[in-house]
């Protein structure tokens, strides 16, 4: 489509104006970090802390598998994400639970906070109100109130960085200035590029267009990109409608890999988006490129993106940035309104 075609689409399918939003990342960036260096962690025993569960359900918990991530090379203690009503039986009172959801009423969330209250746990609250913020004010606990008003999916900079400066201030992470400020500086520039639809080069745009009519399979290594790989099928399963998948190496090589044998008919409807980190292993690259070798004939497409910035947590957010736009324009492309979910919706009203 023509730059006036997106122009023209966003008018018409963008009901809730998606597109500032997603110009604002940057902005939502800042704002995180303020609120979670300000937020009082009185009670918290960093020291003392054994392990760290972050708890949640969809655009609230995401934050926390990113988080895991930077944990696995950078962290002094286990992160784990807890996705569910109960917590793990090793929770207590050497644990931090951060209990996650944007509007404060997500039930799972609340049912996490009550057990880890139980459990005597040492507690900290993200969210932007609702019944969490009554229970943790009434408590005592400590919470990162965060700007309230979007969809939990469109507000993961108001989610992820206030935990991050959360763990960072309580060395459960080391996370320098300089990673910051350049995080900063890749989400202003990439959102600059991405949000200019009159650009033919627009990468985002690009990616959308190949995508369409097709089902976007999504690879990259475990180590460093698993939770990106989930970001970018989530947003493009709530904001373009579409089924997508995912999976990460080495592990797909040991079993899916195999699975690309039958079925060309559907194969051929397959695009495969490839994660490329400056940081993946030299056996990953490897793997990589075999196993594209592999398919390659088969698939519709092979999308490959390379993330080359200096700093692990630059090429995260600029990733996820560039999968959030990926998802926006992939609507536009379909004249899909990104932001109704209605069986989401009609779920929640059926069990409630």
């Amino acid at each position: 489509m023509s730059s006036s075609d997106y122009a023209h689409r966003i008018s018409l399918h963008d009901s809730h104006d998606m597109y500032s939003v997603l110009c604002d990342w940057p902005g939502q960036a800042k704002t995180g970090m303020d609120v979670g260096n300000a937020v009082p962690l009185r009670g918290i025993d960093g020291a003392g802390l054994s392990n760290m569960l972050v708890c949640g359900m969809g655009g609230s918990a995401i934050g926390g598998d990113v988080l895991r991530v930077f944990a696995e090379t950078q962290g002094r203690i286990p992160i784990a994400v807890n996705r569910g009503y109960t917590l793990p039986g090793y929770v207590g009172p050497k644990t931090l639970v951060v209990v996650m959801s944007y509007s404060g009423n997500t039930e799972e969330s609340l049912a996490s906070y009550d057990e880890a209250r139980k459990r005597r746990a040492q507690i900290v609250v993200v969210t932007s109100g609702g019944t969490l913020l009554d229970r943790a004010e009434a408590d005592r606990v400590p919470a990162a109130i965060i700007p309230g008003g979007l969809a939990p999916r469109c507000a993961l900079g108001y989610l992820f960085l206030p935990l991050l400066m959360i763990a960072a201030r309580l060395d459960i992470i080391d996370i320098e200035r300089s990673a910051l400020d350049a995080a900063l500086a890749t989400l202003e520039a990439a959102t600059r590029e991405y949000a200019d639809h009159d650009d033919p080069r627009n990468t985002a745009i690009d990616i959308a267009e190949r995508l369409r009519g097709k089902l976007p399979v999504l690879y990259g290594a475990q180590a460093g990109l698993d939770a990106v790989l989930m970001r970018w099928r989530c947003q493009i399963e709530e904001n373009a409608k579409m089924l997508s998948y995912s999976n990460v190496l080495p592990e797909m090589n040991h079993n899916e890999i195999v699975g690309w044998e039958q079925n060309p008919d559907l194969l051929r409807r397959i695009a495969v988006v490839v994660l490329h980190d400056l940081g993946d292993h030299p056996q990953i690259r490897k793997r990589i490129s075999v196993t594209l070798d592999i398919i390659r004939p088969l698939a519709a497409d092979i999308i490959e993106i390379y993330a080359n910035e200096e700093h692990p947590l630059a090429r995260v957010l600029g990733l996820i940035c560039l999968g959030d736009w990926v998802s926006f324009y992939l609507a536009m492309t379909s004249a899909v309104d990104p932001f109704p979910i209605v069986n989401i919706d009609r779920l929640k009203k059926e069990l409630g």
